[in-house]
């Protein structure tokens, strides 16, 4: 097997950063700031997230899990009648600065100068934020094709999402590297026989550069 050459992200966590990320800027008396310090991929081996664990094992959905949140803020005082929208709007709302990840945007300008093709294949862009924010993050100016499974009727891992992937990008899957961050969708395309890296929200460079390895790109290292 070759190669992979084409680059297909994830885009919460690879791209943007996580709601546990944001939610540590806050006020620690705050009612975001209570529900996801130290959660999701934050949280410490002395103190699981027993929810993220399960994630991870594949035994609840990613909607799952932000439908407990959600819940949960709501009976902090928050509002949003256990909205995971309006709890991710109080989030991410509006964009701004920091946002996105200066290690994505490096890595998506570097393979899109090496000719690379780039997807960004997602579950809840458009579930979870309004056309206007998606408009405003210009990350995905570039992209060269975005797939939603908000609007596709299907959600990673099914694999219907990867083969729209495929399809519309034109690249069979063994030309493809997929990164993610949750490894429900990182054995999802492992099955399909796609390579992939399992994003570190704590070490975002070290996965980058995997990634840069596999596309035969320079890592930062050898950059610097």
């Amino acid at each position: 097997m070759g190669r992979p050459t084409a680059l297909i992200v994830d885009f919460g966590g690879p791209v943007l950063v996580t709601p546990f990320e944001l939610a540590e800027q806050h006020d620690p008396g705050s009612p975001i700031y209570q529900l996801l310090h130290g959660r999701g991929p934050l949280a410490s081996a002395e103190q699981p997230d027993p929810d993220w664990v399960d994630l991870q094992a594949g035994l609840i959905t990613e909607r799952d899990y932000w439908d407990h949140r959600a819940l949960e803020w709501a009976e902090l005082g928050a509002g949003g009648g256990g909205s995971i929208r309006e709890m991710i709007a109080h989030l991410y709302d509006p964009p701004r600065a920091g946002m996105v990840r200066e290690g994505a945007l490096a890595l998506l300008h570097e393979a899109r100068l090496a000719g690379h093709p780039i997807g960004v294949l997602t579950n809840d862009l458009r579930a979870f934020h309004s056309e206007e924010w998606i408009a405003q993050l210009h990350v995905l100016d570039d992209v060269d094709v975005l797939v939603d499974g908000s609007v596709e009727g299907h959600l990673k891992p099914h694999p219907r999402l990867y083969e729209l992937m495929s399809e519309r990008l034109g690249v069979a899957f063994d030309d493809m590297v997929f990164v993610d961050d949750q490894m429900t969708n990182v054995r999802g395309a492992e099955d399909l026989g796609i390579t992939t890296v399992a994003f570190d929200v704590r070490h975002p460079e070290q996965s980058y550069d995997q990634l840069r390895d596999l596309l035969g790109l320079a890592s930062t290292q050898e950059a610097g």
